[in-house]
């Protein structure tokens, strides 16, 4: 067994990171208590166990989906989409 990182943006699964930059990632609780004012995006990160065997390019994207909602836990990033009228993510 293994153990791998999913990220799921909107209904699509990646082995990475969406490119996003780094400075639009809400962190602090203030950034956090203002998402109603603002427009974000949230990309879930969840760690998986898979067979040595697993490879990524086999499964659809609905069989992703299900492999993700039996992950324990899931990590959700929120990133401002939108800044100044220009989107960023």
């Amino acid at each position: 067994m293994k153990t791998i990182n999913l990220y799921k943006f909107k209904d699509s699964i990646s082995q990475k990171m969406p490119l996003v930059r780094e400075k639009n990632l809400l962190s602090s609780l203030n950034e956090l208590m203002t998402i109603g004012l603002i427009n974000t995006e949230i990309i879930t990160e969840y760690t998986i166990d898979v067979p040595d065997n697993f490879n990524f390019e086999y499964y659809s994207n609905e069989e992703l989906l299900k492999l993700c909602k039996t992950s324990p836990n899931g990590i959700d990033h929120h990133f401002v989409t939108i800044l100044n009228d220009y989107d960023v993510i």
